[in-house]
């Protein structure tokens, strides 16, 4: 009988002892109960034991806080003064960044990179022509000790552009004169000499240039004409006839006969036909009618003997071939004048 007691109060005894574990166990309450299983919002994250709580990563977790997520590891992560979700930064208990970009304060992980609406900006610079060229209208834009700038390139007057661009980071500006204007290499266009005129402007921020051909001379009129001269016995000249040549007027030289001399050339002047005399009566012959003719400086001339009376003819006749003449008076036999002889 005692021995059915015995065993039966074991029974009993045994079976309370593991009913209370099991009653204690499933209701956790008091301080001793696991933060993850304790009915509390233990790190204020609005959130309360596992599995609601995604700091616990079991209901027997010692911590509502996961040190690995900046929003749930109970760090000030961002030197703020507030933490966890009760840091602005922070958007749920997941969240890996405590910082807040836009609070105006440059905090934590915050740097110019990431977050430059509180950290500020880098000192930075970009030209969209790309550089100093003066040639194409350009902007440069950035940030200069934090402040935004943006400079267009623009003409200082019709010569001069000041050009905008970048060395590095940084902005760098230059008032340029655009060019010079030139005449570059004459050349030929048929018997005319032209340069092509480069004017460089500026107009619209940028540098232009426009490249024009000029008339500079034409060759044609400078043909000319030599003073007359003898060659062969004739009278010729030299025509100058000027043209075009690797942009420059040059001359060729072609003699003309001006005139054909019968008598020789002086001086670019034809001779005269020689001085000349011819008498048909061969002299002083009162009883033949005579007739004289040739040449006097070039002037031809014929001359016949006449009556200047009755009694008196004019006698025509040679002398040193020259033309001469003389009234005589006729005689015996031949007394009498008649048709230019005494008869």
């Amino acid at each position: 009988m005692e021995t059915k007691y015995y065993a039966l109060l074991f029974v009993v005894m045994l079976a309370i002892g593991l009913i209370i574990p099991i009653v204690t166990e499933g209701k956790p309450s008091g301080r001793g109960a696991k933060p993850c299983r304790d009915g509390i919002d233990n790190d204020g994250d609005g959130y309360t034991d596992y599995p609601s709580d995604p700091g616990c990563s079991n209901k027997n977790d010692n911590s509502e806080l996961n040190p690995s997520i900046e929003c749930d590891d109970g760090t000030d992560n961002d030197g703020d003064s507030a933490m966890d979700m009760n840091d602005n930064g922070c958007s749920s208990p997941t969240d890996n960044d405590e910082t807040d970009c836009g609070d105006g304060v440059c905090e934590g992980g915050e740097t110019l990179g990431n977050c430059p609406a509180d950290c500020g900006y880098p000192d930075s610079c970009s030209d969209t022509d790309g550089g100093n060229f003066i040639f194409v209208f350009g902007t440069t834009s950035g940030y200069y000790n934090n402040n935004p700038y943006s400079n267009n390139d623009y003409c200082v007057d019709s010569s001069n552009v000041m050009e905008y661009y970048c060395s590095g980071d940084y902005e760098q500006s230059q008032q340029q004169n655009c060019g010079t204007d030139t005449y570059g290499d004459s050349y030929c266009i048929a018997n005319l000499v032209y340069e092509n005129f480069t004017d460089y402007s500026c107009a619209s921020g940028e540098c232009d240039s426009d490249e024009s051909a000029i008339f500079q001379e034409d060759c044609d009129t400078y043909d000319s004409y030599s003073s007359n001269y003898c060659n062969s016995g004739d009278v010729y000249r030299d025509f100058y006839d000027y043209g075009c040549s690797s942009g420059y007027c040059t001359n060729s030289t072609e003699p003309e006969l001006v005139e054909s001399c019968s008598w020789g050339c002086t001086a670019g002047v034809c001779d005269d036909q020689p001085t000349t005399c011819e008498d048909s009566d061969g002299g002083i012959v009162l009883n033949v009618t005579g007739t004289v003719s040739g040449y006097d400086n070039g002037v031809p001339y014929n001359y016949t003997d006449y009556c200047v009376n009755s009694t008196t003819v004019m006698e025509y006749l040679c002398w040193q071939d020259e033309c001469t003449n003389y009234p005589i008076t006729c005689y015996y036999p031949y007394t009498i004048c008649s048709d230019g002889k005494c008869i």
